[in-house]
């Protein structure tokens, strides 16, 4: 079960879904509607061992079908079992929420949750009445798989069961945290055939997935939950970086068949792949005919891996410097390229057949004040002038919600100019329902507190869209409907603020104003990269587990079912 961020966030009219204020540097609405890929490994697994097992997105559903009582489609469900992800911390709030709401449901099921957030603050988590057994660890593969087994053998007794808190007889039983594989992470083949024809996309559509070769990292980006510092000391490992068995990898690009010629790849953390392997997954992708694919890489792509990414399929490169101060940049965790190198680079990848390179700044930085931040705007203008904007396309977001518990400025905020706002798991859950959104930040450094976090933001991405629009890198009237979006947000934003500082509440008028902008802002999903308003649905992540006559008999009032502003 992935729960949205904000469980109720379709009834709220006191906080602000607002643009800016968590994902729109993706594909995916303030909601937080895409799960952890790692759930196709566990789904398999199981598979494996006889036990049917399904992926339901709640949070997708929820957004697709606003009328949608969840209450009523949870008891359509039969399952001795609901497992929910507490990766990323922005799910802390809903995740809960719904575990609750299945045990009101279903009182004598197990509700299990797993993630690196789950396993961060697993002692805190397991006292939260609805939830029963934390799963800790990076590979959950066999403590799940063992744990399932139990109950379905009629069993509660998990004493053998490593990585395990759970509940027996009223108190928390601990099992021990010593299940972590250094070799062969998830190691299972993803199956992505439910996606080759997934309703809610033409056969002739797009498609994009995604893989994960490795968890962990070998870097150690300050910011990072996953960087090699917290996986030290969040996993009690000195291995840092597991990688999966490469075979099992091409062998998923292969489940998609003819559908990979209309596919594109997200590749997350291919930097952390070795030459042999990065050879292997081109040549599987050339095979196979994928249409494009995304490359995160943490250092500038040398020559004979440009070569092989020309040849094999459209490439894209990520590049993410952080800020163009190399002072910045080195203080952020990356800082291994200067400005001047990656200007160099460019034009090497481009002749070596890269289709575009895009080059993502990060607000939220160590010695990073106002003036860096919009000194980094004024850099990308000049890439955008020598490059012509796509080729090298600047792109800059802030850090939100949160800074990563477990991450190194989080656990040594002063050593690197943080203040940490929210530390327990209640604070940051509370912070997600924040009415304005620089109070959910968890953070705040000793160059720009939460409030100047906030308005840089928007002062700096609106800069940057005007200058994507002077030099015809977006369309116009793109960049308008941008801009106003931002104006309308900051207007709404200060009429909140002003309300809560004279009477500590939000007028009725202005409630209506709250739920009339989150519903339209909640309607569709953009990125930075092309911000166009987009449908939802037909995304690999969107359910495609629960029949569309069960969602029909689930619905509630008509009223209900067709808000005003459409989400």
């Amino acid at each position: 079960m992935h729960a949205p961020s904000v469980f109720d966030f379709r009834e709220r009219d006191d906080m602000l879904f607002a643009y800016l204020s968590d994902s729109d540097s993706v594909n995916v609405t303030s909601v937080y509607e895409i799960y952890p890929i790692g759930w196709f490994s566990i789904q398999q697994r199981l598979a494996e061992h006889g036990f049917d097992t399904k992926i339901v997105n709640v949070a997708s559903l929820m957004l697709m079908h606003p009328g949608l009582d969840v209450e009523r489609l949870l008891a359509r469900f039969e399952a001795p079992i609901f497992g929910f992800d507490l990766h990323w911390m922005a799910h802390c709030q809903g995740s809960v929420e719904l575990a609750a709401l299945v045990k009101k449901v279903h009182p004598e099921a197990l509700t299990v949750f797993g993630g690196i957030s789950a396993t961060y603050y697993a002692d805190q988590l397991i006292e939260y009445p609805s939830v029963d057994v934390v799963v800790q660890g990076y590979d959950t593969l066999e403590p799940v798989t063992e744990l399932v087994t139990k109950v379905r053998q009629g069993s509660r007794d998990f004493r053998s069961i490593p990585n395990l808190l759970y509940k027996a007889g009223g108190e928390v039983q601990a099992t021990g945290f010593s299940h972590k594989p250094d070799a062969d992470y998830n190691n299972v083949r993803n199956d992505w055939s439910y996606y080759r024809d997934a309703p809610g996309a033409g056969s002739s559509e797009s498609k994009l997935i995604m893989t994960l070769p490795n968890t962990g990292c070998a870097h150690d980006c300050g910011w990072c939950g996953g960087s090699r510092f917290a996986y030290r000391n969040m996993m009690g490992v000195r291995k840092t970086l597991i990688q999966k068995d490469n075979d099992l990898v091409i062998e998923e690009l292969r489940t998609m068949r003819e559908a990979a010629k209309r596919s594109s790849i997200y590749a997350l953390q291919c930097y952390s792949e070795n030459r042999t392997r990065m050879h292997q997954y081109l040549d599987a992708v050339k095979e196979l005919g994928y249409k494009s694919v995304h490359f995160e890489q943490f250092s500038l792509t040398p020559p004979d891996i440009l070569k092989k990414m020309g040849e094999s399929t459209d490439a894209y490169i990520m590049l993410s410097p952080e800020s163009h101060d190399l002072k910045i940049s080195a203080a952020a965790g990356r800082g291994n390229y200067t400005m001047e190198q990656m200007e160099e680079w460019i034009p090497r990848a481009l002749d070596a057949g890269v289709k575009g390179i895009m080059i993502w700044f990060f607000i939220g930085m160590p010695y990073q004040d106002r003036q860096s931040v919009m000194d980094t705007i004024s850099y990308a203008e000049r890439l955008i002038r020598k490059f012509g904007g796509w080729a090298a396309l600047p792109l800059i977001c802030p850090m939100v919600p949160f800074l990563d518990p477990g991450s190194q400025f989080f656990e040594e905020p002063e050593k690197h100019g943080y203040r940490i706002h929210h530390r327990t798991l209640e604070e940051h859950r509370r912070a997600m329902v924040e009415p304005l959104w620089h109070r959910r930040l968890n953070y705040e450094t000793r160059w720009l507190d939460r409030r100047q976090l906030q308005d840089v933001s928007y002062d700096a991405i609106a800069r940057l869209v005007e200058i994507k629009g002077e030099h015809g890198v977006l369309p116009v009237g793109f960049c308008k409907a941008v801009l106003r979006t931002i104006d309308e947000t900051r207007q709404l934003l200060a009429e909140m603020e002003r309300a809560l500082e004279l009477d500590k509440r939000l007028p009725a008028a202005l409630r209506d104003e709250i739920r009339r902008y989150n519903r339209k802002i909640l309607a569709y999903t953009n990125d930075q990269i092309m911000p166009v308003p987009r449908p939802l649905g037909g995304r690999w992540f969107d359910d495609a587990t629960v029949p569309q006559q069960m969602i029909e008999a689930c619905r509630a009032s008509p009223a209900a079912s067709s808000p005003a502003g459409g989400t």
